[in-house]
């Protein structure tokens, strides 16, 4: 299993790269943040404050599509909150893909296709409960460089076998920072055919996922 650990590791970094990835998208394009809510939900007190009903409503709907996609997900997982190696994981990021391409050919620069974008990553968020003592999240960073400011901390205190959560954290940071740059910068050139290679992404994500859950269980027989 140590082997498949250390696969999923870089899986799971690939994910933290497309979350970076689709909420620089939604920055460039919407000046809006759709992988988390916290910048959200903090507008609608302020435009509750101003009056500002029409960024509002925006708010809310980005909220509530989030909310809604992280419900979907508990449906999907179970209450199980271990990572198991369950089959659903695989399809959910292959119908993130179709859906992704889906929506660009028939509402991309509409308002709900932000909407949805901020559905599909509270899925993806919600995929993730625990794994190897760490919770773990792929579509923002706030706890993940929280975890590793107190890794970092433990370490200092003399808890050198943590090394490798110090690492995971970090990689994970900078697969969403680069994430954003590649993408971002492909938008920037490419406009919405990003999409053409965000969908293969997620697709691939899926696959590999399959390709990683068969080696498992073949290795335990």
């Amino acid at each position: 299993m140590e082997r498949i650990n250390d696969k999923l590791f870089w899986w799971i970094s690939l994910l933290a790269f497309l979350g970076g990835g689709m909420n620089a998208f939604a920055l460039l394009d919407y000046s809006l943040t759709v992988s988390h809510i916290t910048g959200s939900i903090t507008k609608i007190s302020t435009d509750l404050i101003d009056g500002n009903t029409p960024h509002l409503i925006v708010m809310l709907g980005l909220v509530f599509s989030f909310f809604t996609g992280a419900i979907c997900s508990g449906i999907l997982i179970g209450g199980t909150r271990e990572f198991e190696l369950k089959k659903r994981y695989g399809d959910t990021f292959i119908i993130i893909g179709i859906c992704l391409k889906i929506l660009e050919t028939y509402i991309y620069g509409e308002i709900y296709f932000i909407y949805s974008i901020a559905f599909l990553l509270g899925l993806q968020n919600g995929l993730f409960i625990r794994y190897r003592g760490m919770v773990i999240r792929t579509t923002h960073m706030t706890g993940t460089v929280t975890d590793l400011g107190v890794v970092i901390g433990h370490y200092i205190k003399g808890q050198k076998e943590i090394v490798w959560k110090m690492k995971y954290y970090t990689i994970n940071i900078l697969s969403f920072i680069l994430g954003g740059f590649v993408i971002g910068f492909g938008f920037k050139i490419l406009k919405r055919d990003i999409f053409d290679y965000l969908s293969i992404a997620y697709i691939l994500s899926g696959a590999y996922y399959f390709f990683l859950r068969f080696k498992y269980y073949k290795s335990r027989n």
